[in-house]
């Protein structure tokens, strides 16, 4: 059976997962840091526990400790460090999307930080590379086109397409992973994203 996603920003499944990682490799499994405005985190929860349900692990600031503290303090140093080791430590990058990313400082530096470490380090060895920096629209601004430095990722613009995103990423039939349980139809009447997602798109 798939095990369920770990959140590495957080310590103790962090711990959880490096011992998990000998017995069951999970080391090959994708890790998404998930980039957003600190306004949209509940959002990103929802999103981050649909992407764990479906086995993939991510990286969600919220639940690190040192980035907290770090932001506390109002440290620019150490939140950029932080921030930058999460990034390395993932495979992907979702940029979750609102009204509010617009107002965001720490999100154009996310991305940037991420298109060379993930893009960049990958962009030998895989031809399609665009997938490992996405971009998400909340349900806000899911039909408005979107600034040109946001242009540069995989698009996704609702349930179908998030669907259609985390079989790419696990190497999946997305239908299968749906008979499996691992994701819902976007069909779905009572689909657990409906609150923050297009549901068509």
């Amino acid at each position: 059976m798939l095990k369920k996603g770990f959140n590495k920003a957080e310590f103790v499944e962090k711990l959880e997962w490096i011992l998990d990682s000998h017995i069951n490799n999970l080391k090959n499994r994708p890790c998404v840091f998930l980039s957003h405005k600190r306004e949209d985190k509940d959002a990103c929860k929802e999103i981050a526990n649909y992407l764990a349900d479906a086995g993939i692990d991510y990286y969600l600031d919220i639940e690190d400790q040192d980035l907290q503290y770090a932001s506390s303090i109002s440290d620019p140093i150490k939140i950029t460090e932080s921030i930058k080791k999460g990034i390395r430590e993932s495979t992907h990058m979702m940029v979750v999307v609102s009204e509010k990313t617009a107002q965001s400082q720490w999100v154009p530096f996310e991305i940037g930080y991420g298109h060379a470490a993930i893009l960049d380090q990958n962009k030998l060895r895989e031809e399609n590379n665009k997938i490992k920096l996405s971009v998400l629209t909340l349900k806000d601004i899911a039909n408005k086109r979107l600034p040109d430095y946001l242009m540069i990722g995989y698009l996704i613009k609702g349930t179908k397409s998030l669907n259609e995103y985390v079989a790419k990423i696990s190497d999946k039939l997305e239908k299968s992973m749906i008979n499996e349980s691992l994701i819902l139809s976007h069909n779905n009447m009572r689909h657990p994203l409906d609150n923050v997602l297009n549901w068509q798109l």
